[in-house]
């Protein structure tokens, strides 16, 4: 097969051997999506069966500033450290961590439904989210991993692709699905976390519309009370708030909450409030032909305040009259 045709994972681990501890526990299957970190995959435990999913995170592709030293295995990327270290119904799960020297494995639950059929292998797709296998004899190889799994990309579980199939959703759904969210970020808040690149493509959702968020490849830790400033963007441009695009020194967390009224919006009327950066900026919220609650306008404007500093915080935005009615 034409290199060119296969999967990022495939290329990528065609050669390479993997950690030996992660192969006596794990067979990998099929990809599950690529970006500039890596790809994740899934893999199943040798012993249960149970599936889950393994992110490979090139080593060299961390920047420098997303390092943290963890007890167990050293410097880490600190998605890693954070998932290591959180335990929330609407996070991702964390199962194991490996090294080499070129990759990082992460290994987590799968949580989602596949919203899209698939009716051939996605050789071609382009990368889902921003989310990787071993040099193996042929006898292991037979026994490791079934070859259509390594050239194929399974469809994705996320709220991007729900959307697409609900178009939007029901005032009624789009609070059952956005207050998961917003009670994983205040949780993620009073340990200091913020997730930086909220969207709709990082969280993926099941049939019964259960949540969680998932890529923490942008996450920063901050201390408490502090009111640290950032200059750089690692996000989606679609979620960023105007004082980002202006290229402003920004806090995280009122960033977060403005990317927060984009999703919220995005769920209930199944477009972006934006057209494009300059509307962000300095441009009014479009207005929906779809009709809402006076609650939720209020909390849609509060959210998409402008001014960073007139934003509420995710702890109030949890206790807006929106969620308590």
């Amino acid at each position: 097969m034409n290199t060119k045709e296969i999967s990022v994972s495939a290329r990528s681990l065609m050669y390479h051997s993997l950690h030996p501890s992660f192969t006596e526990k794990y067979i990998l299957g099929q990809e599950l999506g690529s970006g500039g970190f890596g790809f994740v995959v899934s893999a199943y435990e040798r012993q249960t069966g149970i599936e889950r999913a393994v992110k490979f995170i090139v080593r060299k592709r961390v920047p420098s500033t997303a390092w943290v030293c963890d007890h167990e295995m050293g410097p880490i990327p600190m998605e890693i450290y954070v998932l290591k270290h959180v335990r929330h119904p609407n996070v991702i799960q964390y199962c194991d961590a490996y090294q080499d020297d070129v990759y990082f494995y992460l290994v987590m639950e799968i949580h989602g439904t596949q919203w899209k059929s698939q009716e051939y292998p996605l050789l071609h797709s382009p990368a889902l989210s921003q989310n990787s296998q071993s040099t193996l004899s042929s006898e292991e190889e037979d026994e490791m991993m079934e070859p259509q799994r390594q050239f194929v990309r399974r469809t994705s579980c996320d709220l991007f692709e729900c959307l697409e199939q609900h178009k939007y959703f029901e005032e009624g759904l789009a609070k059952k699905i956005f207050r998961q969210i917003v009670e994983c970020v205040a949780y993620l808040d009073n340990l200091g976390v913020c997730h930086r690149d909220i969207k709709d493509e990082n969280i993926v959702i099941d049939e019964n519309y259960k949540v969680k968020l998932i890529d923490f490849g942008s996450a920063v830790m901050i201390p408490r009370h502090s009111k640290k400033l950032f200059i750089r963007f690692y996000g989606t441009i679609l979620f960023a708030s105007p004082e980002i695009l202006l290229q402003k020194h920004h806090r995280a967390e009122p960033a977060e909450v403005w990317s927060l009224g984009i999703l919220l919006y995005t769920l209930l009327f199944g477009e972006v409030p934006f057209p494009d950066p300059k509307s962000a900026i300095s441009g009014p919220i479009l207005q929906p032909k779809i009709r809402v609650s006076v609650e939720c306008q209020h909390l849609i404007v509060s959210l998409l305040e402008k001014n960073p500093e007139h934003r509420p915080t995710i702890h109030q935005v949890l206790n807006h009259p929106w969620f308590t009615q």
